[in-house]
């Protein structure tokens, strides 16, 4: 009789060890749907992400295992002001982020056309001017699109008395005092007293709302072959 009373409680006390070992089993799933995720875009690219305080990459990112609920995305980038914003994330989802920064004002803008001289004092050298501009394409009045394509016209002279092999310049775009992208411009071969005139075409990630006056062109790093 007392070997049959022990038999009940050791079926018990099974029964509540799979329980809570299938209750165990059970957790580690849930708790993984509690995490979302969050990517976030920003103009421009390449700027650093912060959540809640921690630097978690450069845009565009994609945060994941991100606790869900309330939290603080801050991105930042040099030349530019901190851009902050709460953001929810949701058990199993993913929150989607775009973030526009504003420049820091400074105190010299560039204009639009900028000429560039190479001069020279010495006699049987090549002497190069630069100028130009930039423009929306044919059938394009302003930046219907992203990236925008852009078309850039440069004129290249050489004033000097030598004639000069290769020549190249950099064609750099700016926005709000800040480049956002270049393009190598190739005149090829500037005779002495030569003129070369070259169009072409480069992409630029800009604002939606941008204008034409916004945007300047500069001829930059000019390097000549005589």
């Amino acid at each position: 009789m007392p070997r049959m009373s022990v038999l009940p409680g050791a079926i018990a006390l099974c029964l509540v060890l799979c329980c809570v070992f299938l209750a165990g089993c059970e957790d580690t799933p849930v708790k993984m749907q509690q995490n979302g995720s969050v990517r976030i875009l920003s103009f421009p690219a390449g700027a650093a992400v912060y959540l809640d305080g921690e630097y978690r990459g450069t845009t565009p990112a994609t945060v994941t295992a991100v606790p869900a609920g309330n939290h603080t995305l801050e991105v930042r980038a040099d030349g530019y002001d901190r851009w902050t914003a709460p953001v929810l994330i949701k058990a199993g989802g993913m929150a989607n982020v775009s973030a526009t920064l504003n420049a820091v004002p400074v105190t010299a803008m560039p204009v639009t056309v900028t000429p560039l001289t190479i001069a020279t004092l010495r006699q049987g050298y090549p002497e190069i001017q630069i100028d130009g501009y930039w423009t929306w394409p044919q059938g394009i009045s302003s930046s219907t699109e992203n990236p925008v394509p852009i078309l850039l016209h440069a004129d290249g002279f050489n004033v000097g008395d030598a004639d000069a092999r290769v020549v190249t310049a950099s064609a750099n775009l700016y926005y709000g005092g800040h480049q956002v992208c270049w393009k190598t411009v190739y005149f090829g071969t500037l005779k002495a007293g030569g003129h070369v005139s070259t169009d072409s075409m480069v992409s630029c990630s800009l604002p939606s709302n941008i204008k034409s006056g916004d945007l300047t062109i500069r001829f930059e790093n000019v390097v000549v072959s005589p």
